[in-house]
C-alpha cells in the first residue's frame, strides 16, 4: 500500500516535504505548472509517495493533502 500526499503550494524539491527516518519518499512527481487534482478537489504542484502514511505534523508543516491510498 503507498499514501500519495500533494504539494498545494510549491513544486517538490528538496526542503519541500518531509524525510522521516523510517518512511522514506518512494516517488516524487512534479506537474507541469500549477493543475487541478479531482482526487483533492484542490491545485497542486505535484505529489510525493511514501510506503507509510506521515503524521499529521508533517503534513502540516510542508502543506500537503493527503489523498487516498492505494496499492
Amino acid at each position: 500500500m503507498k499514501y500519495k500526499y500533494y504539494s498545494l503550494e510549491r513544486p517538490v524539491m528538496p526542503g519541500t516535504y518531509p524525510k522521516p527516518k523510517d518512511n522514506p519518499a518512494m516517488l516524487i512527481h512534479n506537474f507541469n505548472r500549477r493543475e487541478y487534482v479531482p482526487e483533492i478537489g484542490r491545485m497542486a504542484w505535484g505529489y510525493i509517495e511514501y510506503d507509510k502514511p506521515l503524521e499529521n505534523k508533517d503534513i502540516d508543516g510542508h502543506e500537503l493533502m493527503p489523498a487516498a491510498f492505494f496499492s
